[in-house]
């Protein structure tokens, strides 16, 4: 099932940390790390739109789930290999 959105669901990406994203990404340096770690599975999932130039990128309304299922699955990754 695709999701439907508008332009106004949209968040340029500082707002969206300032507003929504405290507790996953403190700043804004955060989030963009973690951007850049996983750009192509936030672009597919269709919560990221990366744009250039002094607009920046924008973000979905759900980046925050998406982002928590990668933050989950890496957390599972990294047990897995110490509990071995």
């Amino acid at each position: 099932m695709s999701k439907s959105y508008t332009p106004l669901d949209f968040k340029k990406r500082r707002e969206w940390v300032i507003e929504d994203g405290g507790e996953l990404f403190g700043t804004v340096g955060s989030f963009d790390w973690f951007v850049r770690q996983h750009r192509q599975e936030l672009v597919d999932s269709g919560e990221l739109i990366i744009r250039r130039g002094p607009g920046g990128s924008l973000v979905g309304p759900g980046f925050g789930d998406v982002a928590i299922g990668i933050l989950q699955r890496e957390a599972r990754r990294i047990a897995d290999v110490h509990a071995v």
